[in-house]
């Protein structure tokens, strides 16, 4: 009987490791999800910022994160108030093998981009990822918003990836206004400095001024002496020449 007891322990413990198995993915599985919702989601920023009327910007198309690497994209962006702003061109890093040329609308309203990670340079879990660069030109006064309009994002492998999207908002200012600006700040830093200038050689005059003043003290003083050095010696002489005689 000892022997039935002893031989029914290995099927014993096989038997009870089959649910304990299903245990462990019931928790993998429960797992995995938490995992994946802990990863920061990816969105296209818009790096924007104000420029002068009849001037232009730089403005960086940025990919947040890619938690899957990054192996091509295609996006369309636009900018809603054309007599605000509009788009000139667009250039992509160096780090895309494969690129398509920047095609902008003829009147800027929107700029098409598409490029290929072929060398595999943007790897999983790279984050801050330049997709390009779009040159924008302030054209009237006010304020536009510059969305992305369609996307294709591919992480590595051919998956689809779905960035979020924002719209950016671009301010254009008065070139004028802004040239008075910086004209008044200059001419008040001048007339500052001009102050200062004056107040300090105002000061060197006082300084000259008592110097001059002390100098002729000393010279007065020096010429009392002398006349009472005189007046002794001549009246020494006076009482010589009496007791002489």
């Amino acid at each position: 009987m000892t022997n039935d007891t002893t031989r029914s322990i290995p099927g014993r413990v096989r038997t009870a490791s089959r649910p304990l198995a299903l245990v462990a993915l019931v928790l993998l599985a429960g797992t995995v999800p938490a995992l994946a919702t802990g990863q920061s989601t990816p969105a296209i920023s818009i790096e924007t910022d104000s420029v002068a009327a009849g001037e232009t910007m730089a403005v960086p198309v940025v990919l947040t994160s890619a938690p899957d690497g990054l192996a091509g994209y295609q996006l369309e962006l636009s900018v809603d108030d054309r007599a605000v702003a509009r788009f000139e061109n667009a250039s992509y890093p160096d780090r895309f093998g494969l690129t398509t040329d920047p095609v902008v609308s003829s009147d800027g309203g929107t700029v098409t981009l598409e490029a290929a990670d072929l060398d595999g340079q943007i790897e999983p879990g790279a984050s801050g990822v330049t997709l390009a660069t779009v040159t924008l030109a302030g054209v009237g006064v006010g304020e536009t918003q510059v969305t992305v309009a369609s996307n294709q994002v591919d992480a590595d492998g051919g998956g689809a990836v779905e960035p979020a999207t924002e719209a950016a908002t671009v301010t254009v200012t008065d070139e004028t206004t802004d040239t008075v600006a910086a004209s008044s700040t200059e001419a008040s830093s001048s007339a500052a400095g001009s102050a200062t200038e004056s107040a300090s050689a105002a000061g060197d005059a006082t300084g000259d001024a008592t110097a001059v003043g002390d100098q002729s003290t000393t010279g007065a003083d020096g010429s009392i002496s002398m006349a009472l050095v005189l007046a002794a010696v001549a009246g020494a002489v006076v009482l010589a020449a009496r007791t002489a005689r």
